[in-house]
């Protein structure tokens, strides 16, 4: 049984990851709560879908096409409407228009797909042995092309000089454009990836999880909950919290019910909130 704990809290743990180091990246580097993210991990899925069964893609083909996409619409969300949101000192704004154009997106791709559940087959089929228990092979792939994403950001991040102007500009933007860093350049490139983080966790779980236009709601609760854990633009805090999490949501499905595994979240938020509002490694911005 306790086995079984460890390996499923590091399955879920893995997936939350991915889903809000992007999350965190948008808002450490950009100052934006973009609550379309879950919609870039809807999106990915439909149009791997789309790709792969109506229009005879190779899977891995129709992977990157739509994590590419995916990537494409995160930059135009940044440049066009979050910009202009942003440069009018209109948050609240910013926060509604990006919730409704999630519904909006839902209920579009509901107008094309229908309301039915969809599914991609199996990336790697073949079953996993992990700490004795037995692990499908869809979940072990995305658990490590998870790990394979975010250790590539961490190291972009650290050592490339995109990286490094993306850390610089997250840290004092003012300071990175008086140097010369175009910082616009900047919010694309981080919206690019965060998007595409996004988009790849959508296209890793669809052998395992369905393909449904309301699977955007719980991609964005899930890592905005984590994100406030680990602290707002933190990506060492998000992913200590995304395994936190996992380990909490799988303890109580484990031991006491299913039905309460969404409560974790919102606790956690809470006693947060109340405790550190700041979060676990929280980055104030300058």
């Amino acid at each position: 049984m306790f086995s079984s704990l460890i390996v499923n809290s590091f399955l879920n743990g893995s997936i939350y990851m991915l889903l809000a180091v992007g999350f965190s990246l948008t808002f450490g580097v950009a100052g934006v709560v973009n609550l379309y993210h879950g919609a870039y991990y809807m999106v990915a899925a439909y149009l791997a879908y789309a790709m792969f069964y109506i229009w005879s893609f190779p899977l891995w083909l129709a992977s990157i096409l739509s994590v590419l996409i995916v990537g494409a619409l995160g930059v135009f969300m940044m440049r066009v409407p979050l910009a202009y949101l942003k440069n009018s000192k209109k948050e609240s704004s910013l926060l509604i228009f990006t919730l409704g154009a999630s519904y909006f997106t839902e209920y579009l791709l509901r107008l094309i797909f229908g309301a039915r559940h969809y599914s991609l087959p199996s990336f790697f089929g073949q079953s996993v042995s992990v700490l004795g228990e037995t692990v499908p092979g869809s979940r072990a792939f995305a658990t490590i092309v998870s790990i394979v994403c975010v250790a590539l950001l961490i190291i972009f991040l650290k050592t490339s000089r995109m990286g490094k102007e993306i850390v610089a500009t997250s840290q004092d933007r003012l300071g990175s454009e008086s140097i010369g860093i175009n910082t616009t350049r900047v919010f694309s490139i981080t919206a690019f990836v965060a998007a595409a983080l996004a988009g790849i966790a959508g296209v890793a779980v669809s052998p395992f999880l369905a393909i449904s236009p309301g699977m955007w709601l719980p991609a964005l609760i899930k890592p905005f909950s984590i994100v406030i854990l680990g602290g707002l633009g933190s990506i060492w805090g998000t992913v200590i919290a995304a395994f936190l999490m996992g380990f909490g949501e799988t303890f109580v499905t484990t031991y006491w019910s299913p039905n309460f595994r969404e409560i974790v979240f919102l606790v956690a938020v809470i006693l947060v909130l109340i405790i550190k509002p700041t979060g676990l490694l929280g980055v104030k911005k300058t």
